[in-house]
């Protein structure tokens, strides 16, 4: 059942390693990386509860029964773009691939998930969702370790490459041995999610439970269409309306991060004019047909009205530990290259200017040559000890994610999950002052421990509390509550990086480390009722 959840994280597993290295190969800048990253929680905030609303409301046997369409499709899309990746010429050619690869791994991710607690008895739930742990980390392990043993086996002195022989070729191209990385995960995505579709049948539904589902459907578009629409009607008034703002005022279209948040702002607002619109016009027929195509989205709105209160604690503590992970994710390999590597920003900034006059055919002399050589060289190791400490990480998790299960069950699933934030707090904080690259693998152990329990238990706490006939709409709102601090994240970061932060990644990862430590606390606060 779990097997397909493999390659969906595998290709997770890159985007959390290898992507923002790549940005940073193709010329972004450390306070440019958070907002470079908008596509992972905007594209989970939209595709994720739609694609769970719709597919409770599905049932196709032509096509595999009600979750396993949508993570066929979600993996093919992925794939696509897996293999694209690494040929990226720019950086917004690049960019724009992650929105399509977001896209596809969310449409994955979600039904995926109610797959599994649509297919157990409750007293299997706990063990399901850790099983699914183990999975998650054995997939983003090989995706980890792919980049460490590829850069040892196939990358090219920094010396031999001749990085301005070819001009800006040369200069901004990603590394070969990148390649080889996302091609064995297009085949780890689409490979691995067809055999979970071909060898696990879904359970059917009842008779009368088919009935409604079509009584429900009666009327309604494809849910292709209601997807496109869906999203052209939640997209199409912002952006329109952000682009005008952006004209009437060019200064925005400069500082592109206070533009985002008025553009989001917009959308937030557009979205509750609408709901607002349907609910109180539900008999006139343009509106009625309205609400069909934003049905998903309505019903999302609807649970997040009728949320149980469990839920609205788990959202805080989500807000610090996705808030802390995303910070993880984007300046792990920054930090390396600052605390490990020394490579400062100053160094980059001149390295960065070697290249532009590389570029413009400018001649370079042997020193700054040698010096830029030198960067990129580390600049490699850099990405490539973060998959191994990546991989260490995820290696961990798959040893401990079942071990986890026995022990939740003895002491309790809140105390468990607290223990494993603070040693998730413990080993941020402690990374930026170690300074041996085999001695960094020990905060990653306690890491994993983390990412174990993160990436189950509350997963099996929340299908405790909530409804079984909207269990993939609020498996999709729980992922909201992932997405939505993600989404700040990429909002606020920068500016606070670059601002409060002196721009330095060691004190981003040191930022997160006081975050994990704040989610600690309070998920003391989740207590499950024994009823």
């Amino acid at each position: 059942m779990n097997v397909g959840f493999f390659g969906i994280q595998f290709s997770f597993g890159l985007q959390q390693t290898a992507v923002n290295p790549i940005f940073s190969f193709l010329g972004a800048h450390h306070d440019e990386l958070p907002l470079l990253n908008l596509a992972g929680p905007v594209t989970g905030l939209l595709i994720q509860p739609i694609i769970g609303a719709i597919s409770d409301r599905t049932w196709s046997p032509k096509w595999g029964g009600r979750r396993k369409p949508f993570f066929l499709i979600g993996a093919i899309l992925a794939s696509l773009c897996l293999f694209a990746f690494p040929f990226s010429p720019e950086l917004w050619f690049a960019v724009g691939l992650l929105w399509i690869l977001d896209a596809g791994n969310n449409t994955a991710m979600e039904p995926y998930r109610a797959f599994v607690g649509d297919k157990l008895p409750d007293e299997q739930l706990t063990f399901g969702y850790q099983m699914q742990s183990l999975f998650v980390g054995a997939g983003i392990t090989l995706a980890n370790f792919s980049l460490f043993l590829f850069q040892d086996w196939f990358s090219v002195p920094a010396e031999a490459t001749g990085l301005c022989s070819t001009g800006a070729e040369a200069v901004t191209s990603i590394p070969k041995w990148v390649y080889y990385s996302f091609f064995l995960g297009a085949i780890a995505s689409i490979g691995t999610v067809m055999w979970s579709v071909w060898k696990t049948p879904e359970i059917p539904p009842s008779d009368e439970e088919l009935e409604e589902i079509t009584e429900f459907n009666k009327g309604k578009p494809a849910p292709l269409i209601q997807i496109l629409s869906v999203l052209l009607v939640i997209f199409s008034v912002p952006v329109a309306l952000g682009y005008v703002i952006g004209k009437m005022v060019p200064s925005l279209f400069e500082d592109i991060n206070l533009w985002v948040i008025i553009v989001l702002i917009i959308a937030f607002l557009w979205l509750f004019i609408l709901y607002r619109i349907i609910k109180k016009n539900p008999d006139k027929p343009a509106i009625k047909k309205l609400g069909d195509v934003l049905n998903p989205f309505v019903e999302a709105a609807e649970a997040i009205g009728e949320m149980p209160g469990f839920l609205w604690k788990l959202a805080a503590v989500y807000f610090f530990q996705w808030y802390a992970l995303f910070v993880y994710w984007q300046f792990i390999t920054p930090m390396l290259r600052n605390s490990l590597y020394g490579i400062s920003n100053s160094d980059n900034e001149k390295f960065e200017g070697i290249m532009e006059a590389c570029k413009e055919g400018a001649v370079i002399g042997a020193e700054d040559m040698a010096f830029a050589q030198n960067v990129q060289s580390l600049a490699e190791q850099a990405l490539a000890q973060t998959g191994l400490m990546n991989g260490t990480y995820n290696l961990v998790t798959m040893l401990v994610a079942l071990a986890l299960v026995p022990i939740a069950s003895r002491i309790g699933s809140k105390l468990v999950y607290v223990l494993c934030l603070f040693l998730t707090g413990i080993a941020m904080l402690s990374m930026p002052y170690i300074s041996n690259q085999w001695l960094l693998l020990a905060p990653m152990v306690l890491f994993g421990i983390g990412w174990a329990a993160m990436m189950g238990i509350p997963y099996a706490m929340v299908s405790k509390v909530i409804p079984e006939e909207r269990r993939g709409v609020y498996m999709g709102i729980v992922n909201m509550m992932i997405v939505i601090p993600m989404l700040i994240q990429t909002v606020s970061f920068g500016p606070i990086i670059k601002n409060v932060l002196d721009n330095n990644a060691v004190n981003a990862i040191v930022f997160g480390g006081v975050f994990f430590v704040i989610a600690g606390f309070l998920a003391m606060r989740l207590n499950i009722s024994k009823d």
